[in-house]
């Protein structure tokens, strides 16, 4: 049987590429032609990995999504503190420059802004991330209170859909050209919120 050409390229790295494309870019300002630069395939190849622009979008955010799941969830492993890896992922925010050197804001924020809710399937992934997002903040919260650090009594699903809010809204302001100092502030003022 004939299987065609065996793939001389690596669609994990392609499909990266494409990420970090519609990542600064977005989805509507990403064309063929910078996909096709990003990922160095050709159009044939480009389509046969997936079959639209569409699909590779979907396949770069959820790849966007478990990537950062993951980085989250490897940091809260080696972190001493619950709240202080808090305190360093709302502080981490200002740490996002792009490619170009110019903040590009949360992918996740980035997608929700500008789909809304125009793309049931683009909706579905958005609700996974930010729930996903969430729980790695809730099972943090939940080491704070059994280490002492947060009470026992505090809600730590609220808590870390709360501080994802926070999150999204911080890089939202970051990308938008709010100081530094400002942005320090909100997170000294939502941490003291924690104690």
């Amino acid at each position: 049987m004939n299987r065609g050409r065996p793939k001389s390229f690596s669609p994990e790295q392609a499909l990266e590429s494409a990420m970090q494309v519609f990542w600064q870019r977005g989805y509507e300002a990403t064309s063929l032609q910078d996909l096709l630069a990003a990922t160095g395939l050709s159009k044939s190849s480009l389509y046969q990995t997936y079959p639209s622009k569409q699909a590779w979008f979907e396949a770069a955010f959820a790849r966007y999504c478990r990537n950062r799941q993951e980085l989250l969830l490897e940091l809260l492993e080696q972190s001493s503190s619950p709240l202080d890896y808090i305190r360093s992922r709302l502080i981490g925010v200002l740490d996002d420059d792009g490619l170009d050197g110019i903040p590009r804001g949360c992918m996740l924020v980035n997608v929700a802004n500008e789909f809304s809710l125009g793309q049931p399937a683009v909706v579905l992934l958005v609700k996974n991330a930010t729930e996903g997002f969430s729980r790695v903040l809730s099972i943090a919260l939940k080491r704070a209170q059994v280490n002492g650090e947060l009470s026992a009594q505090a809600d730590c699903a609220a808590l870390g859909f709360y501080l994802q809010c926070v999150i999204s809204g911080l890089r939202t302001q970051v990308k938008s050209g709010l100081a530094a100092e400002q942005i320090e502030a909100t997170v000294n003022s939502v941490m003291r919120t924690l104690r």
